[in-house]
């Protein structure tokens, strides 16, 4: 029994090994000759090797058959192969003169049955240089001349570069913000809107404007007063690190300081004869130095915080009754915060 178990794993043992994986052959696109002079030298050789992996990976299938430089080349090349019904067939032959360094490139379609002749200089000195030079005009011709036959290169996929967004030109700020003196005159709540024209990350030309605040009343024993201020100004703006969440600036501007004041005296102190009510208003040429910081929200919209230093000439005092209640001294500070857009 041991014995009928023992030949029975031996004979499944030899048909296990007796049967071969088959590999499937590649889809060859056709068959070329590869004619070989008896005498190559090491460039020839190193391009000729060259050349049958580019066939190969075409895919072509290739066979080499000897080729003899003493007779008619062209009809060598035109025939060889019939046996085997060959796609096409190339040689590659050198002068027989030692002195010439000229090679000449036979390629022949039998399916259209052309022949395609082409003679180039080989020079000396680096053999993988000159074989690979060989090898890429060879290749260049027989995939000319196997034009219908020679896979096409895959399809590139081209992707659209879309243009770089253009940069902002107009920025628009609405901001809030007080006046403050570093003497006697009140506070000034005021709101402040500018626009700036330019590229952010350079110089840009900003117009702004502020007033039409609640303004401040100051009183004596005399009359009372109430003061509003307001000012408008052109000037330089500078962003640095205009790509980035936080952008400092600085600016330089000019333009005119306006100073308006309302008020009347009881009728009990002063007859109203003497001291009616008034409205008076006064002009002042206005400098200004700002310096502040952006915080970007997103790519368009950032909080804005700016200290603007004013100075102003000629400088102006509100008297009640020939009582100075306030007087614009310099310089001021106007510090606000509010949002910044850009378009």
């Amino acid at each position: 029994m041991m014995g009928t178990v023992l030949l029975m794993a031996i004979a499944l043992a030899e048909s296990t090994a007796s049967v071969s994986v088959a590999v499937p052959e590649p889809q060859w696109r056709g068959l070329v000759v590869v004619l070989v002079p008896p005498i190559g030298d090491d460039v020839t050789r190193n391009a000729l090797a060259r050349i049958t992996g580019e066939l190969a990976a075409a895919p072509f299938k290739t066979v080499t058959a000897p080729i003899d430089p003493d007779a008619d080349v062209m009809a060598q090349v035109e025939t060889a192969g019939a046996e085997q019904s060959a796609t096409a067939a190339f040689a590659l032959v050198r002068d027989r003169d030692p002195g010439s360094g000229r090679v000449t490139i036979w390629v022949s379609n039998r399916v259209s049955g052309t022949t395609t002749m082409q003679k180039m200089q080989v020079e000396g000195g680096d053999v993988d240089r000159a074989a690979a030079r060989l090898a890429v005009e060879t290749v260049e011709l027989v995939r000319a001349s196997l034009a219908g036959l020679w896979p096409s290169p895959p399809p590139v996929e081209t992707v659209e570069k879309q243009p770089p967004p253009r940069p902002p030109r107009l920025r628009l700020a609405v901001a809030i913000g007080q006046v403050r003196d570093f003497a006697d005159a009140p506070a000034f709540w005021s709101p402040q809107i500018a626009a700036t024209f330019g590229n952010p990350a350079r110089l840009g030309v900003r117009l702004s404007a502020s007033g039409l605040g609640p303004g401040a009343s100051v009183s004596t024993g005399m009359g009372s007063a109430h003061l509003d201020r307001g000012m408008v100004t052109l000037g330089l703006v500078h962003s640095f690190r205009a790509e980035q969440v936080v952008q400092p600036m600085l600016g330089l501007g000019a333009g005119i300081h306006y100073l308006s004041a309302h008020g009347s005296a009881p009728s009990s102190s002063v007859p109203s004869s003497s001291l009616p009510a008034y409205d008076l208003g006064a002009f002042s040429a206005l400098g200004t130095v700002s310096a502040g910081v952006a915080v970007a929200l997103g790519p368009r919209v950032a909080i804005v915080v700016e200290g603007d230093l004013l100075v102003m000439t000629p400088t102006t005092a509100i008297e009640i009754v020939d009582t100075k209640v306030a007087k614009i001294h310099n310089p001021s500070l106007f510090t606000h915060a509010g949002l910044l857009a850009s378009f």
